[in-house]
Parts: structure tokens; C-alpha cells; sequence
């Protein structure tokens, strides 16, 4: 017997059959009505924890890729250490990372009057040598001149005349002057 069975003593049934298989219906409706709600409260609930269990999963996977993209950023970050060293990267404060910038820029700064100051002795080293090569040049000049000019003096033209037999005449000015008169 089920418990609406129970409820009712044959006595009541004998009474009023008809009212007592209505209650009894309306019974077993309350009771179908009581399951049917049962189970839509179960399966929403079953639908808010599936509804829950997604977002969660939602959640924990944004998670993972915020921690897989800070761990890109960490690995760019280590993996540049020139752009760690002009950036102050690695400290860990703001303050340190402002001084550090001021720090770089001095370095580079120093690192640029050190280049421009080498760069100037080359370039005076280069000047330098290019002097004496032209000192040289100069005294090599002059050596010709005098060479050429012991070679133009008198004697030396009168000896090298004698070498090949060439007899050198000297014309007088009023010589010179009679025999231009006489060619004409």
C-alpha cells in the first residue's frame, strides 16, 4: 500500500468513495507536482552548477593565458639583456629605474666624448704623417732644383757639350747685331 492508502480507513471509503479517489488524485497530482518541481530545481541547480563549472573552467582558462602572456613578457624581458641594460629592466623599483636612466644617458654621453676624443688624435696622427710626407717632398723638390741648377751652370754645360763634340760659340752683342743685319 502506498502512504495515501494508509491514510484513509475503510471506514472513510465506505463514507464517501468518491471524495476520497478525488483526494486521493489530487494527492498523487500534488505529489507528481512536488517531484516534477524536485526535479527542475535539480536540474537547474544541475544547470547553474554546469553553468558555474563553465565559467569556471572560462575563468581558470584566462588565467592560464594571462600566465602563459606574463610569461612570454618575462621571457622577452630576460632574454634582451641589451635592452634590460639601457632600460634599468632588472631593478625593481620605480626610483632605482629613473636614476638608472639618468645613469645610461651620462655613460653614453661620457662613451661619445671618449669616441669624438680618440677620433681627434687619429685624425691629428693622420695630419701629422701627412705633414712630414709633404716635408719631404718639399726637401726631395729643393735636392732637384740644385741637382737641375749644377746641371745648368756653365761648366757643366761646357763639359757635357765636349762629350758629344759640340763646339760652343759665343756671339758677342755687336757680333749678334752684324749678323742679323747680314741674313737680311
Amino acid at each position: 500500500m502506498t502512504s495515501n492508502e494508509e491514510r484513509y480507513t475503510p471506514e472513510e471509503e465506505s463514507f464517501d468513495p468518491e471524495g476520497i479517489a478525488e483526494r486521493r488524485r489530487q494527492e498523487q497530482e500534488e505529489e507528481l507536482r512536488r517531484r516534477i518541481r524536485r526535479e527542475i530545481i535539480r536540474v537547474s541547480e544541475s544547470e547553474d552548477e554546469d553553468e558555474e563549472l563553465d565559467k569556471e573552467r572560462q575563468r581558470l582558462a584566462e588565467e592560464e593565458a594571462e600566465r602563459k602572456a606574463e610569461a612570454e613578457r618575462e621571457r622577452r624581458r630576460q632574454s634582451s639583456i641589451l635592452i634590460n641594460i639601457f632600460t634599468g629592466g632588472f631593478l625593481s623599483s620605480h626610483s632605482a629605474s629613473i636614476y638608472y636612466r639618468m645613469l645610461i644617458a651620462i655613460a653614453i654621453m661620457c662613451f661619445v666624448c671618449i669616441f669624438l676624443t680618440f677620433m681627434s688624435l687619429n685624425a691629428d696622427r693622420e695630419y701629422s704623417q701627412l705633414d712630414k710626407r709633404a716635408g719631404l717632398l718639399r726637401e726631395r723638390a729643393i735636392l732637384f732644383e740644385e741637382l737641375r741648377y749644377d746641371i745648368s751652370t756653365r761648366e757643366n754645360v761646357d763639359k757635357i757639350l765636349e762629350l758629344h763634340n759640340i763646339e760652343l760659340v759665343e756671339l758677342d752683342r755687336d757680333s749678334r747685331v752684324i749678323r742679323s743685319h747680314a741674313n737680311e
